[in-house]
């Protein structure tokens, strides 16, 4: 007796070069049902629709971004304590500049999230 309910052979899905927003596992991309509607899924099979993967990636990305201003942030902060015992002056200055460089990409990384708008 055959299980309808098991997922078909990953042979015969067609591999996508996109990774799964949830695991990072490899998507595959198969029609399915009587309408043959296109879905997504992985390894351990988590599903998107065409829609569902769009939204995920859009929330990954910004997910990523925000990571990168908390960073940049951080190493603010490291900078900062490290400048207060620097003596050498141009020790200090190659790190003045680093922390006015990290500033700018924080400021140009979250301009860039808040000017995004997905659909």
């Amino acid at each position: 007796m055959k299980n309808k309910a098991r997922p078909q052979r990953t042979d015969q899905l067609r591999v996508v070069p996109l990774s799964c927003p949830d695991c990072s596992g490899v998507l595959r991309m198969n029609r399915e049902g009587r309408h043959k509607h296109v879905v997504y899924r992985c390894q351990v099979d988590h599903r998107y629709t065409p829609n569902s993967l769009l939204e995920a990636k859009e929330k990954q990305v910004e997910r990523v971004l925000w990571s990168a201003v908390v960073l940049l942030k951080q190493l603010d902060e490291a900078y900062g304590h490290m400048l207060k015992d620097m003596p050498a002056e141009a020790d200090r200055q190659s790190l003045q500049r680093r922390v006015q460089e990290a500033a700018r990409q924080c400021l140009a990384i979250r301009a860039m999230i808040e000017s995004t708008h997905a659909p």
